[in-house]
């Protein structure tokens, strides 16, 4: 009976969560929506004060996040940067992300000629991803949560690349066909994220066809998913996905990544293909590869700091933290 008696609070508990979850994303879902249509019918110059006013608004309104941010901050420059100046850092991070959100829902709302993208955002090192694709392989293109990420494959779109992202759907349902429409709407395929073997024959699908998938890598994959590797001088779970995917057919790897500019343009910078370590200690190699990857992110995060998710919690299951000195053997 005692057991009968807690399942059933169990229930009553789970099924008050739901209520207020779908609640939550009900409010979410209206406030998005709400802010489309302002940016639907605000000049383009004052987007960005809109970006910086909601970023602010949402630095203060989500103490966890911030805190998040500041330690994460701390955790990669320790006593290099003052109290103030993580704090300076955590507050410009959300600007800058309200601001992508902001512009990502201006592509939302536009036409469908997306003069916004194709004006705001240029493209340095194009040429690598044309030499990638003449190798007739595919390109896995990888970036992190730096910039406006998710224009990366918008703009890509528009110049008649064919790209498909590896996304994961949010779990709010009243917000899930705004974010398909804007798929749909640039022209940008879907692979999904879940279930894992779903991902791996749709990502190996568009290979074949000779494609682009493109996925972050400095997401934080549960500890079985991922495969421990440096990163900031912490051993962190890194998907290995890529670098598997890529030694088994050939796809070249090529880095990408966005920043915003002081003119409130930006500029999307397309690095040469990596070329990968191969030997026959396999899992060496996978290790060898992503931390070179690792390197690569590392520095564009400290070129542009301001401009990274540091309210993302990539250090949650962090391993080993490594010395200056150990880094720099």
């Amino acid at each position: 009976m005692e057991t009968e008696s807690k399942n059933q609070e169990e229930k009553i508990k789970k099924q008050k969560f739901w209520r207020w979850e779908k609640i939550l994303w009900g409010v979410t879902a209206l406030g998005f929506k709400a802010t489309l249509g302002i940016i639907r019918i605000l000049p383009e110059r004052f987007l960005p004060i809109l970006g910086n006013w909601l970023g602010s608004f949402w630095y203060y309104v989500m103490p966890s996040r911030q805190k998040i941010a500041r330690e994460n901050i701390k955790r990669v420059y320790g006593s290099a940067l003052l109290a103030k100046q993580i704090k300076s850092m955590a507050k410009a991070a959300f600007k800058n992300i309200s601001r992508d959100i902001v512009e990502v829902g201006l592509s939302c709302v536009s036409p469908s000629d997306q003069s916004f993208l194709k004006k705001n955002i240029s493209v340095q090192g194009i040429e690598n991803l044309d030499n990638a694709l003449k190798k007739g392989k595919g390109v896995i293109a990888i970036s992190a949560h730096l910039g406006n990420f998710p224009s990366i494959s918008a703009k890509m779109a528009t110049l008649g690349y064919p790209f498909s992202l590896i996304f994961k759907d949010p779990k709010n349902i009243y917000l899930l066909n705004t974010f398909q429409g804007w798929r749909n709407h640039l022209g940008i395929g879907f692979i999904p994220y879940k279930p894992r073997h779903r991902c791996a024959s749709e990502s190996l699908k568009v290979l074949k066809k000779k494609g682009i998938i493109m996925l972050l890598i400095d997401q934080n994959p549960r500890k079985k998913h991922g495969v421990y590797v440096e990163f900031f001088g912490h051993q962190l779970p890194t998907h290995s996905g890529p670098i598997v995917l890529a030694l088994r057919t050939g796809a070249a790897l090529v880095p990408m990544f966005i920043h915003r500019n002081t003119n409130n343009t930006e500029t999307l910078h397309i690095l040469p293909e990596i070329t990968l370590k191969k030997s026959n200690a396999k899992d060496q190699d996978v290790i060898d590869n992503l931390r070179a990857i690792n390197v690569i992110c590392e520095a564009w995060i400290k070129k542009y700091p301001e401009q990274w998710w540091w309210m993302h919690r990539r250090f949650r299951w962090g391993g080993k933290t490594f010395s200056k000195n150990e880094r720099a053997l």
